[in-house]
């Protein structure tokens, strides 16, 4: 039984950041011609359903760190910095194809 929190840990990790990841691509399509900021800031259009998305995200991606803890021990919180790694990518390569979009205007 005590093997179960990592394992438990690793499944709210993989659902916290696949949810935190199409919160972004949620976002792409609402803003399919405008940047998306990259870490703070709002979007031209922001559906209101992405706010308990990412807060579902979030709390899943601090039970897998909370879970992590007895393993690796405070390093565990950075699992929740590494969940918003992939939609950090996605935002970034959407932005810059808007960029590439706006040269070609």
């Amino acid at each position: 039984m005590a093997g179960m929190g990592p394992f438990l840990g690793t499944l709210s990790w993989i659902a916290g950041a696949t949810l935190l990841t199409l919160t972004v691509k949620q976002l792409r399509h609402a803003n399919p011609h405008s940047r998306l900021p990259q870490f703070f800031g709002r979007p031209a259009h922001h559906p209101g359903d992405v706010y308990i998305y990412r807060a579902i995200a979030l709390f899943l991606l601090t039970m897998a760190a909370l879970a992590w803890k007895a393993t690796l021990g405070y390093w565990a919180f950075a699992l929740i910095l590494l969940g918003g790694v992939p939609g950090s990518l996605l935002a970034a390569r959407h932005n810059r194809r808007v960029q590439g979009l706006a040269y070609q205007s």
